[in-house]
């Protein structure tokens, strides 16, 4: 047997889990807000929103961005935001494999 998890991080309410991983992944992969929710499927303004919210409740920017036009312009995560992004990647598969471990041991029948 196996276990799926499901990550998510919040002060009051959660606002970081694997949608906001993956968004913040794509950025750091194409140095673009825009390539990055073209390969997701999302809405330009839908990522702009989830990015301010993260922001906010982190307290700290995860990106900063360069003007330039056409192809000059870029989008990278900040320090913070990788410590965010690596942080959450090593909790989740943590917390993954003890799940994991605790199924193996409880489902022994």
């Amino acid at each position: 047997m196996y276990v799926v998890t499901r990550l998510r991080i919040g002060k009051n309410r959660p606002f970081f889990s694997v949608g906001s991983v993956e968004l913040l992944e794509k950025i750091e992969k194409h140095t673009s807000i825009k390539k990055a929710t073209e390969e997701m499927k999302m809405s330009y303004t839908k990522a702009l929103g989830m990015l301010r919210k993260m922001e906010t409740e982190f307290g700290f920017p995860l990106v900063v961005s360069a003007k330039g036009g056409n192809d000059r312009g870029m989008t990278k995560l900040t320090e913070q935001g990788k410590r965010i992004l690596t942080t959450y990647q090593e909790i989740n598969a943590d917390v993954s494999a003890y799940a994991q471990k605790l199924v193996e041991e409880k489902f022994d029948f």
